[in-house]
């Protein structure tokens, strides 16, 4: 599955249904008014946008839909980072893999340990 970047506000949806594991517009609504006002049907654009994204889907429960995510948080980051670092390698090639290795290298040596057994186990 092709990721597709997210807004702020899209990062955030997605954030509360990672978090209650499935939820209506009125839920994430609920959610995101404790830091900032939005309209119901903006919040329902953005979850219809993640939909169409292919990162949630819904079903109709009653009277309303139920979103629930299609992919897991842990596998958005890994294939964003994906998206992003064969971006950079092939805009910038030599660069960009030289700067990733020095950033490596200023990982703790436990860390760095740690990357490389997933890299061997792939």
């Amino acid at each position: 599955m092709k990721i597709k970047q997210l807004s702020e506000l899209e990062q955030e949806v997605m954030d509360i249904i990672w978090e209650l594991g499935t939820g209506t517009v009125r839920d994430v609504l609920t959610k995101l008014s404790q830091e900032k006002q939005l309209a119901y049907t903006t919040v329902m654009t953005i979850m219809g946008r993640l939909v169409d994204k292919g990162v949630l889907s819904r079903k109709m429960e009653g009277d309303s839909y139920i979103y629930r995510p299609r992919i897991s948080k842990e596998n958005y980051v890994a294939k964003s980072v994906h998206n992003i670092f064969s971006a950079a390698v092939s805009s910038l090639g030599q660069e960009a893999v030289t700067h990733f290795i020095k950033e490596i290298q200023k990982l703790n040596p436990e860390k760095r340990k740690e990357l490389l057994e997933i890299l061997d186990e792939k």
